[in-house]
């Protein structure tokens, strides 16, 4: 069985956790996982065996997430990267496999940028190059419910509003999961409050993710087929700007796959991590490589 602990750990002021499920005999590099803007570092645990019988796993309680410290709005997505690169020198890892979702995406491409070399492979899930103004207003609206102070009825509602497609979208568990992040948005203490709007203001201050793209380093950017909040498009932006970028969807699932469909989120991270092909994996539409396909047409227009 995998040996787990849990290390304290400190950067610039403040303290955050790391989680380590060790694997003595690992089959690919240690594979890292972000999550995103409300979960901590137990949110995959359910979902991450066929992980830790490949690899090391690593979770993290980043500054401002599960029991770290609380992490004030002006610090932004550049000082996560920070901290990130920190935890991943002071754990001596080598390269890794690094997966980030949604509000983790930024603070992933920020270190791949810096350090492609201590990236081995990098799958992003419901990336945005930038939040446009419909999902800026689902987050503000969010915001403004927890100032309302009616958190039990308002902002269980919002963030199922802001974050899941439409109710007549074909996705699965679709009720299910709705009900889940209603019940568990709208259970936050009074004490949550200002870490949750801290994490709302950091990312609606956010221009976006920087420029300047990820040269070497291979990359899997995914997001649910009816994904309203990161759409399609958006995410094959972001994977277009990366050189080894690859682009696909998981059929019947929204902006949470990992609760939708859970297995097949599971199955995807393993088969990417291990360099297993996944053009074949039914539960995906055809896996696209924007960069590549871009070029001609760039090398057409310049004529």
């Amino acid at each position: 069985m995998p040996e787990e602990f849990v290390r304290r750990m400190h950067f610039k002021g403040f303290d955050y956790d790391c989680r380590v499920v060790e694997n003595p005999a690992p089959r690919t590099e240690p594979i890292v996982l972000l999550g995103g803007s409300f979960q901590d570092m137990y949110a995959f645990r359910r979902l991450e065996k066929p992980w830790t019988e490949l690899a090391t796993v690593i979770t993290v309680d980043l500054p401002g997430s599960g029991k770290a410290d609380d992490l004030p709005a002006e610090y932004g997505f550049d000082f996560l990267a920070e901290v990130l690169g920190d935890l991943l020198e002071r754990l001596k890892l080598g390269r890794v496999n690094l997966f980030a979702a949604s509000y983790g995406v930024p603070i992933a491409y920020r270190l791949v940028q810096r350090r492609p070399e201590r990236v081995a492979r990098l799958m992003l899930a419901g990336a945005s190059m930038e939040y446009p103004a419909e999902c800026r207003t689902a987050l503000r609206a969010m915001v403004d419910s927890l100032a309302s102070g009616d958190i039990s009825s308002a902002y269980g509602r919002v963030t199922v509003e802001a974050l899941m497609a439409h109710p007549d979208r074909p996705v699965r568990k679709r009720a299910v999961t709705a009900r889940l992040l209603a019940c568990t948005m709208s259970a936050i203490t009074e004490a949550d409050v200002p870490r949750h709007v801290a994490i709302l203001k950091r990312v609606l201050a956010t221009p976006g993710l920087p420029p300047g793209g990820i040269p070497d380093v291979p990359t899997l950017c995914f997001t649910g087929e009816f994904d309203e909040f990161s759409t399609p498009d958006r995410v094959r932006e972001v994977a277009a700007t990366i050189q080894q970028g690859q682009f696909s969807l998981i059929r019947e699932a929204d902006h949470l796959p990992n609760l939708e469909r859970g297995k097949e989120f599971s199955r995807l991270i393993a088969d990417y991590f291990t360099d297993q092909p996944i053009d074949t994996l039914d539960f995906l539409t055809e896996v696209e490589r924007p960069a590549l396909e871009r070029v001609p047409v760039e090398a057409a227009l310049s004529r």
